[in-house]
């Protein structure tokens, strides 16, 4: 059955066979079945799911905008066109045991009741593990499920992989070692790729970045990231200025920007920022700044990754709770925190965690690089092999294409039982 079958609304016939219907004549189409647009629930937890699923969710509308997307993200979604449920843009925590993680558990009652409610044709689920799977869990097949962005499990101990396989969904994984390691679960994988590759563009030349953010072309720039949760920004960003008045105590000259990962946390960092003498910029511009730092210091995640796609030299930082660093020792198989090191299964990046992340450490190892001008050139190449392993360009448009593919196979399914919408 080919995918034909999306935005009929919108087309006047479509010739198909469907099982059921043995006349090859028979034509269907919106003036004969009075089909209804699809329609998608979505659920992204926190920034990163929310910018990924919007620019997924666009692509969807582009090809099909009759389609009803409702669901739970933050304001990225809802620019994307998303009727919101829920906002999730604050519900980010660090580690396994936080006390938000009890308002949570509210929440995904609350999410699945408005499911089995209105019953879409699809759930679509970004990032946001923890919560997903057990919301996948609790739904136990009563919709179709795409799960973009899937737990990493090539890294942790047990079987969670086939836990996951269990539940049925469409996996749609961003690293070929997770798409191997879920296949060989049995799962329903596929790899795509990760949209950092498609997303992490840079808007303006160097030179006019500079410009934009007032900074003079011959000035260092350091590039600080303490991450895109509260949690995160409040135990890593102190840090990171006291290092930054350390550099700056020794080097002048140098300029720090500091990347929003969404207006919401502005007023956070203003504050944290507010008592400091170095010259700090806060700027909306996340990628145009990490492109004209000689060095970013950030907190593990994706924005390691996307660095890696714009070959910026960097030191990765961390600190979680004491008990979930106990947790993460005990569950996860690695010791490395960085996706470039993960990934490449080597420590391309300094990573400062725990008790080791000081601003005296963080302000040594930027110095270190800021002064070996070699080390940076070959840590810049191989940060390029890590990106070049993230598949090819056109990952959203890929991830789009097995979002439709799912819904016309339910569509088809429902249309041999006689249940069109």
């Amino acid at each position: 059955m080919r995918r034909a079958l999306r935005s009929w609304a919108s087309r006047p016939t479509i010739a198909l066979k469907v099982e059921g219907i043995t006349d090859p004549g028979f034509v269907l189409g919106p003036s004969t079945l009075n089909l209804q647009p699809s329609t998608i629930f979505v659920v992204a937890g926190e920034v990163s799911g929310d910018i990924y699923a919007a620019h997924l969710v666009r692509e969807l509308r582009r090809r099909d905008p009759s389609l009803s997307i409702s669901g739970v993200g933050g304001p990225y979604l809802a620019a994307a066109g998303v009727s919101l449920f829920l906002d999730s843009s604050l519900w980010g925590t660090i580690g396994w045991l936080r006390a938000g993680q009890f308002m949570l558990v509210r929440k995904l009652l609350q999410i699945e009741r408005e499911i089995r409610r209105a019953r879409p044709d699809l759930l679509l689920v970004v990032d946001f593990a923890a919560f997903n799977l057990r919301l996948a869990e609790r739904l136990d097949g009563l919709v179709p499920i795409v799960y973009y962005f899937p737990p990493m499990v090539s890294v942790r101990r047990g079987d969670r992989a086939r836990k996951v396989a269990r539940l049925g969904m469409r996996l749609l994984a961003a690293f070929r070692r997770e798409a191997a390691a879920y296949e060989a679960a049995g799962a329903d994988v596929v790899f795509v790729g990760h949209a950092a590759l498609d997303l992490t563009k840079t808007r303006w030349t160097p030179r006019q970045a500079r410009a934009h953010f007032g900074i003079p072309e011959d000035a260092p720039v350091i590039g600080l990231l303490p991450g895109s949760r509260v949690a995160e920004i409040n135990a890593h960003l102190p840090v990171m200025i006291r290092a930054a008045e350390l550099l700056q105590r020794k080097s002048p000259e140098l300029r720090f920007l500091i990347p929003l990962a969404s207006e919401q946390f502005r007023s956070l960092i203003n504050k944290a920022v507010s008592s400091t003498k170095v010259p700090v910029h806060i700027v909306t511009e996340p990628y145009d700044a990490m492109a004209v730092s000689e060095v970013i210091v950030t907190a593990t995640g994706t924005a390691t990754l996307e660095a890696a796609v714009l070959a910026v030299p960097m030191i990765a930082v961390y600190r979680l709770p004491l008990l979930s660093w106990l947790i993460a020792h005990y569950v996860l198989t690695i010791r490395r925190a960085a996706l470039p090191n993960i990934l490449s299964g080597r420590d391309i990046v300094p990573e400062l965690l725990q008790d080791r992340m000081t601003p005296e450490a963080i302000a040594a190892e930027v110095r270190r690089l800021l002064e070996d001008p070699a080390r940076r050139r070959q840590m810049q190449a191989d940060l390029r092999e890590v990106a070049s392993d993230l598949g090819a360009p056109g990952v959203v448009q890929r991830a789009a294409d097995e979002v439709f593919a799912v819904l016309d196979r339910r569509r088809v399914a429902a249309t041999s039982q006689g249940r069109i919408r």
